[in-house]
């Protein structure tokens, strides 16, 4: 127990010792601590001391800082900004603490002091000042760098560029203090960077060049070797100051000593060249672009080095656009250049055409080529000069590209005229003679494609394929394959002979791969096969040059000795073999074309395939030896198809076979082939008996040839004979006759009497017609062939036949010795039987003095002919022409003895036949007696035939009323006056002339409606005397009119061909009947043609229809010309009876063709025509002028082109358009006094009346010409065409050749111009609105549009004095009453008139008192436009009658007038064909869609206030056109003061126009006026219209406008400020602007619009002129700039956003050097500006000055300043292949923008992105498929900010604008851009317009 209390106590004990240990313990702690807590106290007390003591110490340091800066707008000089830094150096020297207070403001001061205006020094100070904040600021461990890079590189990274080299060290050192240690984080701005310090590497101090390069080594160890690298290729791409340097680097770089020493491993290709498809390759390119020699060169020593073709480097396609670039450079040899482009194309190898590089070569020129790229000729050219032994390696190749190139080029030249074309045909030439021992190569590359096109059946590239070898053989290669006499190598010739042989092959092959059907189907082988011909006829040529040793030594000079030995070798041969096997499967090939083209009727392939084969065998029977046994399938196609078919093909045929005969002595083989053809022309023919033919005297017939044989010659002349009625055959078929003839004489003899036997009359007509000029020249070959058979023709029962031998008479008749010269020497034979006492034929003797008297019937060709000519035959002198022969010989007939009484026949009819020839005249009294006993009778049976239509019978009876008629005439005189009376009741019987017109009428064969018309012409001047006037006149117009419709309705009028068919169809039914009433014997030309189963429309002048207009128009002629008394020169009359067979009888009246006497002409030039004879007669023709126009125009045939008219107006005036215009008139003119054409003929005819009508009724004509006007041009009016009438209208009246003068005045007199002066007198203009009448209007339109265009067509001529004036006085006196009308067009046109006659009829020279009311009315017709335009004129429709009392029942319409004036056409015509198909386009012609629409779709009336602004635009385009043009041509040059004062005085009424915006389209019209006026006058009216151009200038409303009259102000500001420094004016007058902007934005709204409106001026000013214009006049506006942007978040927005755009027209208007001039100072301001306007951490920025902001960071991407470079970083994310990921919140947006990105750096226009998304920046360096380069071409740069014209989405499309360009900048990072100026400007002038809106929406 006491144990237990021991232990207890001694527990107990312990306890309480431990507790007091515990205790002591415990107090020691609380001790200790209270000691700390008080030792703590002790400390913070002391710190808080010294904090505070530092506080205050920062607080006065910030205060000096702040002092010091705010210093800086005080310096003035270089030494004040030493002092400024020195103390600001002491500052942070001793500066204590790390943070920097105001570094924005600090950064931007230290980057203005590294500006290059400043010395080394200053820049010394300002670097060491930069190397002090950042060491204050680093030391702080927490501090973060990255974020304040864009504040501190502002300064530094633009500097190194131009530092000292005492500066760039300490430079260098801050980059590697303080730039390198950032590692990664650098990246961002690792861009600026490389831009800023690779310059260095140009450097000529070696040690700083390797400090530079040690520096890019950190800078590529911080960052990565890949992204440095890429950079750097970024730099190359975007900045040409760094593209030499960054060479040197990656050069050295890239050794492999430095690779170990950096690296210690080999780079690997992707880190060298990362995205080398885009970058690198881009990168390369651009070097290769660059203008500087050095830079183009580094790039090739590179590529040399490094980018070797043969390591594959890079793939096939990048090798291609690389040697594509580099074969660009040889446009220029620069031999250093060309030498590295060769070292890296072929490096030491020898060349040879295994090389790759060969290929790559081949592939780029051809890419040259296709894509016509610099200039692919000079290319060449260099290239091949450079490298002569590539010609064979790729001119094969490219050979097909390269034609096509010339071939392309040559076709646009030509069509556009160009003075190109004669410099490509110089280059093509020069480049082909280059090249011309191998030039082969070329035809032969054409040929492979032609191959193969024609394969894949591409038809259009074959149709050019052939075009190409055509202009190639015979244009660009024509030397080396066409002139013979340029050849000197026997080489060259072979292989161009062997090149043109495998075409041929090849073609043919080609041609017979085709079915027969598929030929005929397409175009291309007709198109083939002319090029195979060409082929083998250049084969040919060189062929047989060969074989003649003269001219082949001629041909070959010194290379003649070389052919000559190769020809003495027994294997030589000129040239290879052609493939016989290909001409024998084309013969049988061509069997099956022949029948196929039989069958089918296709003409259009067989010419060519005939001569193909026909030239083919040629060559293989001489050169291959071919023999034909027998005659071969393809000759018995050829006569298969001469027989069966088409007139072409047998033609063609025939040719075919004529010209193998004529081959015949070329080769034994031919001659052997020809033979077997030959030796049967005796068979199956016999001879005629010499009663009827002549030709039997002289032709020898062989009997003992083979009868049975077939006659092939007697074939061939048949089927000739039957093609001469062919107008388009006969000419050839007459040459292949002739030769028959020559060689085949009983042929020619048989045939052609046979054929006439059987009525043949028409192709021996035709025969005789075409051969005349060969017998004339070979008068012995006549051998009379069926000049029997035709005289037997003259007695036929049959009178159109009858008719038709006396034409061929008439038309041989200067050709008579081919008719009777065979006859005469027959007679002569006879009459030496006779003397002789030999036997001889009684029949033939009578038989021919009877043909010689048939000769007769046509006595008044034949007898001057016989009294003329020397007989051809006789050598007699005393018989010295035929009319002495032949009266020899018929008295020697009549004189004859003979016994039998038979014989007596021959005197008898040689006593009849000399009566004629002693022309016999019957007795006078006879006649009468006969015409008064048998004429009524004959009268009575004529109406009786003409009621059954018996037409045979009408010709005869014509004939014999004809005969009376005449004596009539010719009796009169001796008439007494009762047979006077029985004939006066005679012919006033109203059957006489109504029959001749019934039958007339009625009648369907022309010859009988010649000789109707014959009769009633004659018929009038032979009974015009005898009948009472009043009876005249009434079947004078009974005759006339019937006339005129029956010429309207003529088959030769263009408007009745289609229903010649139906007309033609019933002709058969008449010669069905024709047939039935004559013998079976009768054949005639017309009915043949009428009864062939083809019916023929013709479509040309030719036969019947052309005769029908003749006759038709002659007799109109004949008939007024009696009446009007007009007289002619026989000499003017076509005597020709088959052209004016109407008038052949006449000439004997000898009343109607007299010589025209000029005193009788200016009898009948008055002003009322009166009349001596046939007063009321007269009167009523000249009522009938409009119908007989009409009537005439459906037979003109427009022979000009009429492209400047049309039905809406004609073009204006100018000489260079008319020019071309009036030479082709004139040779027109010329053209129809020298030919005859039918053409020419009818018009002729038509002149020869219409010609004294413009003499005698010149008012009268052209009334009627203005009536048949008015009337057509109502005719079609809604086609825009004009109507053909309309032309040929003018044409004709311009034909007629009135001189200007008479033409005017008779002009006036006309009844329409006098009308419209009696209008305006009586309705002269007085002040108030003016009645508008629409039909006054268009009436007097209508008139003033033909004078313009007569005038404006007409011929030029030099008039004298006195001509002229008269002209002026005459149009002045009409144009005067004009300026009474208020009709808008009516104003027009007299000044368009007046413009128009100031060119042609210049009144310069003139007096000065005809001048002064020119210029009078002039000016009052400027000025009367000007108040039009101006609205000073006002409209109504209310019309006053006689009492001047409105008309109610008057209905008048506003609406404007067509035809247009000619300048409101020219509008109307661009407008149709430019903007009519498009709608994109409507923008720029608002005007003429307002004037034209109400034209184009139906006419609609107009109110009064929409048609006076149709008006004042009508007169402003007119004015801006004509007026001041019209003024210089008018005035003097010494009275130019006048000129100015009209000017002025109507374009003072003008200027309220342009003030008055409500009508954007007048004003539009009215600044292009005032535009258009000032150009012309450069130097006096912007001086006179300077007070109203500012003052519209600086109107509030001003910029309210279009596009396109902001335009026209740009230039009418540029012009002003020419002569007046404006923009300084502007600059002054707003000097309290530019003096304060903080204090003056924050004043009144009013006062601000005052001031921002001067500033927009400022801008324009600057932006109208041109590039450089006001440079040295910016220092003032730059000073104001930068007074702004200092603090662009104290400014009010609007202002900034002017001073943007002023900036952003600034880099448009000044040039790259002035740019970097005037910047350079300013970069720092424009940096620190757009950092505030996007910085993250202040509020945000208005939205408008956000976009504006965007904007210019676009411009200056855009015009890629090389300056700006060094800060894009800090707005975009300046990387490549950078991707920028979004993913869309579906949450409410977020407050700010979230972005993760590898790098700490977030540019500021990322924080402007999308707030509906989250965004990561993806820097894996992707390359997608379509940012690859995949050729040569830069890529279109896209604008991508634009207006936001949605105020609700400005913000998010504001965003998205911001996303956009930044993905945008990153993309094009990697790519070479182009960008248009001309869009750009079109943005600023959008803004323009705009920016009043935008500022009144931010205020």
């Amino acid at each position: 127990m006491q144990e237990q209390k021991n232990v207890i106590k001694s527990i107990s004990n312990g306890l309480k010792c431990r507790f007091e240990i515990n205790s002591q313990i415990i107090f020691i702690q609380l001790s200790y601590r209270m000691f700390n807590d008080l030792r703590q106290n002790n400390r913070n007390f002391e710190n808080q001391s010294i904090a505070k003591s530092r506080s205050e110490e920062q607080q006065k340091q910030k205060i000096k800082i702040g002092a010091i800066l705010k210093n800086y707008e005080t310096l003035k000089e270089w030494s004040d900004l030493g002092q400024w830094l020195l103390k600001l150096q002491g500052v942070f020297q001793t500066y204590q603490g790390s943070y920097i207070p105001k570094k924005k403001l600090l950064c931007k001061r230290l980057a203005q002091c590294l500006s290059p205006i400043w010395n080394k020094a200053i820049h010394e100070n300002a670097l060491v000042i930069y190397d002090l904040i950042l060491q204050i600021l680093c030391s702080n461990t927490e501090y973060d760098l990255v974020q304040d890079l864009p504040l501190f590189s502002l300064g530094l990274f633009p500097f190194f560029g131009f530092a000292s080299i005492q500066c760039k060290p300490k430079f260098l050192n801050i980059l590697e203090k303080y730039y390198y240690p950032l590692q990664k984080d650098l990246l961002p701005c690792m861009g600026g960077l490389i831009s800023s310090i690779i310059v260095g590497m140009e450097d000529t101090n070696e040690e700083m060049m390797k400090k530079v390069m040690s520096s890019l080594d950190q800078a590529a160890e911080s960052v990565g070797i890949k992204q440095f690298f890429g950079l750097l290729w970024v730099s190359i791409i975007r900045s040409g100051r760094c593209r030499l340097g960054a060479y040197k680097y990656l050069m050295k770089r890239w050794s492999k000593q430095q690779q170990v020493d950096i690296e210690n491993c080999i780079l690997q290709e992707d880190e060298k060249m990362p995205n080398k498809k885009a970058l690198v390759i881009n990168a390369l390119l651009a070097s290769l672009e660059d203008e500087s020699i050095l830079v183009k060169r580094a790039a090739l020593d590179f590529m040399c080095l490094y980018c070797k073709i043969s390591e594959n480097v890079f793939q096939e396609q990048e090798n291609l656009i690389l040697i594509e670039q580099c074969l660009l450079l040889f446009i220029k040899l620069d031999h250093a250049v060309v030498r590295r482009i060769n070292n890296w194309f072929f490096g030491e190898d020898e060349l040879n055409e295994n090389m790759e590089i060969v290929k790559y070569i081949q592939v780029g020129l051809r890419r040259i080529l296709i894509e016509e790229q610099g200039d692919p000729l000079k290319i060449l050219q260099n290239w091949y000069m450079q490298h002569p032994e590539t010609v064979s390696m790729t001119l094969f190749d490219i050979g097909y590209d390269l034609a096509r190139f010339i071939y392309r080029k040559t076709i646009q030249y030509q069509e556009i005229q160009s003075d190109k074309l004669g410099e490509l045909q110089k280059a093509s030439e020069r480049l082909i003679e280059s090249i011309s021992s191998q030039s082969e190569l070329i035809l032969k590359s054409i040929y492979e494609h032609l191959k193969n096109f024609t394969i894949a059946q591409k038809q259009d590239q074959i149709k050019e394929c052939i075009q190409i070898i055509d202009y190639c053989l015979n244009t660009l290669m024509k030397q080396q394959f066409s002139d013979l006499s340029k050849i000197d190598d026997i080489t060259l010739f072979q292989q161009r002979t062997q090149c043109l042989q495998e075409f041929f092959v090849l073609a043919l092959k080609e041609i017979m791969n085709l079915k027969i059907e598929r030929l005929f189907e397409i175009q291309i082988p007709q198109q083939l096969l002319a090029q195979i011909l060409d082929c083998i006829n250049k084969i040919r040529q060189r062929l047989e040059l060969l074989e003649n040793e003269k001219d082949l030594s001629l041909a070959l000079g010194s290379n003649y000795g070389r052919i000559s030995n190769l020809q003495k070798q027994p294997n030589y041969q000129p040239i290879d073999q052609m493939d016989i096997n290909i001409i024998s499967q084309y013969c049988d090939y061509y069997v099956e074309i022949s029948k196929y083209s039989i069958q089918n009727e296709q003409e259009a392939l067989f010419p060519l395939t005939s001569q193909i084969l026909l030239r083919s065998q040629l060559f293989l029977m001489k050169h291959a030896d071919v023999q034909h046994s027998s005659i071969p399938n393809w000759l018995f196609q050829l006569f298969d198809s001469l027989e069966q078919g088409t007139n072409k093909i047998s033609l063609c045929s025939i040719e075919m076979i004529i010209e193998l005969l004529k081959q015949a002595q070329i080769h034994q083989n031919v001659f052997l082939l020809t033979e077997m053809i030959t030796r049967s022309s005796y068979s199956d023919i016999q001879p005629f008996v010499k009663m009827d033919s002549l030709s039997m005297d002289n032709t020898q017939y062989e009997y003992s040839s083979n009868q049975n044989e077939r006659n092939y010659i007697k074939q061939i002349f048949e089927k000739l004979w039957l093609l001469l009625d062919q107008n388009y055959h006969d000419q050839l078929a007459v040459e292949f006759i002739l030769y028959i003839a020559e060689r085949f004489q009983h042929i020619f003899v048989y045939v052609i009497e046979k054929a006439l036997k059987q009525g043949d009359q028409r192709r021996y007509q035709i025969f005789c017609r075409i051969t005349n000029v060969f017998y004339k020249k070979h008068p012995k070959l006549n051998t009379g062939v069926g000049i029997l058979q035709m005289l037997n023709y003259l007695e036929h029962e049959n009178p159109l036949i009858r008719y038709n031998t006396k034409t061929w008479l008439s038309e041989s008749a200067p050709f008579f010795f081919r008719i009777i010269d065979p006859i005469l020497l027959r007679l002569e034979q006879i009459l030496q039987d006779i003397q002789k006492n030999k036997e001889f034929s009684l029949e033939l003797a009578v038989d021919t003095i009877k043909k010689l008297q048939q000769i007769y019937v046509s006595k008044e060709w034949f007898q001057p002919y016989i009294e003329k000519t020397k007989p051809t035959f006789c050598q007699n002198e005393h018989l010295n022409t035929y009319y002495k022969l032949i009266c020899q010989i018929l008295i020697q007939f009549v004189l004859a003895d003979f016994n039998n009484n038979e014989f007596s026949k021959i005197n008898a009819t040689s006593a009849e036949l000399l009566e004629y020839v002693i022309n016999l005249t019957l007795d006078n009294k006879n006649k009468i007696q006969v015409l008064l006993l048998y004429f009524n009778q004959i009268l009575q049976k004529f109406e009786q035939v003409i009621q059954k239509n018996d037409q045979l019978l009408q010709l005869q009876l014509l004939n014999l009323i004809k005969v009376f008629l005449l004596n009539t005439f010719e009796l009169e005189k001796e008439l007494s006056q009762q047979h006077r009376n029985e004939l006066i009741d005679l012919y006033e019987q109203p059957s006489f002339f109504n029959n001749l017109i019934i039958g007339l009428q009625s009648s369907k064969v022309f010859f009988l409606k010649q000789r109707y018309l014959n009769t009633i012409v004659v018929g009038v001047y032979s009974i015009s005397q005898l009948l009472p006037p009043k009876i005249i006149t009434e079947k004078i117009s009974i005759i006339l009119k019937s006339l005129l419709q029956l010429l309207g309705q003529c088959e030769y009028n263009q408007n009745k061909i289609g229903a010649s068919i139906e007309k033609r169809q019933t002709n058969l039914q008449l010669i069905k009947l024709f047939k039935n009433e004559i013998n079976n014997n009768f054949q005639q030309l017309n009915i043949q043609q009428l009864n062939s189963e083809q019916i023929h429309i013709k479509t040309g002048l030719s036969g019947d229809d052309f005769e029908e207009v003749m006759s038709l128009s002659n007799s109109i002629r004949a008939i007024i010309s009696y009446f009007f008394q007009f007289k002619y020169d026989t000499k003017d009359i076509d005597q020709r009876p088959n052209a004016a067979g109407v008038l052949v009888d006449l000439f004997t009246l000898n009343v109607f063709f007299k010589k025209t006497d000029k005193n009788h002409i200016l009898k009948y030039q008055q002003t009322q025509p009166q009349f001596q004879n046939y007063s009321d007669t007269c009167q009523m023709l000249l009522k009938l002028f409009p119908q007989i126009l009409e009537s005439y125009l459906e037979c003109w045939r427009c022979s000009l082109i009429w492209e400047h008219l049309s039905i809406m107006g004609c073009i204006v005036y100018e000489y260079e358009k008319f020019d071309q215009f009036n030479k082709v008139l004139k040779d027109e003119l010329q053209r129809s006094e020298q030919e005859f054409t039918d053409e020419v003929q009818i018009k002729q005819s038509i002149l020869q009346l219409l010609r004294p009508c413009s003499i005698h009724f010149s008012s009268n004509l052209i009334s009627s010409i203005l009536e048949v006007w008015q009337s057509q041009i109502n005719v079609n009016k809604n086609q825009l065409k004009i109507n053909q009438n309309m032309c040929k209208l003018i044409e004709l009246a311009i034909t007629l050749q009135i001189v200007p003068d008479e033409f005017m005045t008779a002009f006036v007199r006309t009844r329409q111009v006098q009308t419209i002066i009696q209008y305006n007198q009586k309705n002269k203009y007085k002040k108030g609105p003016y009645s508008f009448n629409y039909e006054q209007a268009k009436f007097e339109n209508d008139v003033l549009f033909f004078l313009y265009t007569y005038f404006s067509s007409v011929q030029y001529q030099n008039l004298k004095n006195k001509e002229l004036i008269k002209l002026w006085n005459v149009f002045l006196s009409f144009s005067k009453c004009l300026l009474q009308s208020r009709h808008i067009n009516t104003v027009c046109y007299v000044l368009e008139i007046i413009y128009m006659m100031s060119w042609k009829f210049s009144p310069k020279d003139v007096l000065e008192e005809f001048r002064k009311e020119l210029h009078t009315q002039l000016r009052q017709n400027l000025v009367i436009l000007a108040e039009m335009a101006s609205f000073q004129q006002n409209y109504s429709t209310q019309v006053f009658n006689s009492d001047n009392i409105i008309d109610v029942q008057a209905d008048q319409k506003f609406q404007l007038v067509v035809p247009f004036t000619p300048t409101i056409f020219e509008l109307y015509e661009d407008y149709q064909d430019k903007v009519a198909q498009t709608q994109e386009s409507q923008a720029s012609y608002q005007i003429q869609q307002f004037l034209f629409d109400s034209i184009n779709k139906q006419p609609i009336n107009l109110t009064e206030s929409i048609f006076s602004k149709h008006c004042s635009i009508i007169a402003l385009k007119t004015l801006k056109r004509l007026s001041w043009v019209t003024l210089i041509n008018t005035y003097e040059v010494s009275r130019s003061e006048r000129i100015i004062e009209n000017t002025k005085e109507f374009m003072v009424l003008l200027f309220p126009l342009i003030e008055n915006k409500e009508n954007s389209n007048i004003v539009e019209a009215a600044s292009e006026l005032l535009c258009t006026i000032l150009k012309h006058n450069k130097e006096i009216l912007p001086q006179i219209f300077l007070n109203n151009i500012l003052d519209l200038f600086n109107r509030q409303d001003f910029f309210k406008c279009t596009g396109r009259c902001l335009k026209f102000w740009t230039e009418i500001i540029d012009i002003i400020s020419d002569k007046n420094d404006i923009l300084t004016d502007q600059l002054g007058n707003n000097s309290k602007f530019f003096q304060g902007f903080a204090g003056l934005f924050k004043s009144k709204s009013a006062e601000m619009m005052k001031k921002t409106k001067g500033f927009e001026r400022v801008c324009f000013i600057i932006y109208s002129g041109g590039v450089d214009k006001y440079q040295s006049k910016l220092t003032t506006l730059l000073d104001a700039i930068l007074s702004v942007i200092k603090d662009i978040n104290s400014q009010d927005a609007a202002i900034s956003i002017l001073i943007i755009f002023c900036i952003r027209i600034l880099v448009l208007r000044l040039s790259q050097s002035s740019l970097t001039q005037v910047f350079r100072q300013i970069w720092p301001y424009l940096v620190s500006m757009l950092m505030q306007i996007f910085d993250r951490k202040g509020k945000q920025a208005n939205p408008f000055l956000l976009i504006s902001g965007l904007k210019l960071i676009e411009l200056f991407s855009l015009f890629q300043l090389e300056e700006f470079y060094f800060y894009e970083w800090m707005f975009v994310f300046d990387y490549f292949g950078i991707t920028i990921n979004h993913n869309p919140i579906q949450e409410q947006q977020q407050q700010k923008v979230k972005i993760e990105s590898p790098y700490k750096f977030i540019p500021y226009m990322a924080y402007q992105f999308p707030k509906s998304s989250e965004y990561s920046v993806d820097y894996e360096c992707k390359l997608y498929q379509e940012q690859q380069q995949q050729n040569l071409y830069k890529k279109k740069r896209l604008i991508k900010i634009k207006d936001i014209q949605e105020v609700e989405e400005f913000e998010p499309k504001l965003r998205q604008q911001a996303l956009n360009l930044c993905q945008h900048l990153i993309d094009i990072n990697q790519q070479r851009m182009i960008i248009s100026p001309q869009s750009l400007e079109q943005i600023i002038e959008e803004e323009f317009i705009s920016l009043d809106d935008n500022i009144s929406k931010i205020q």
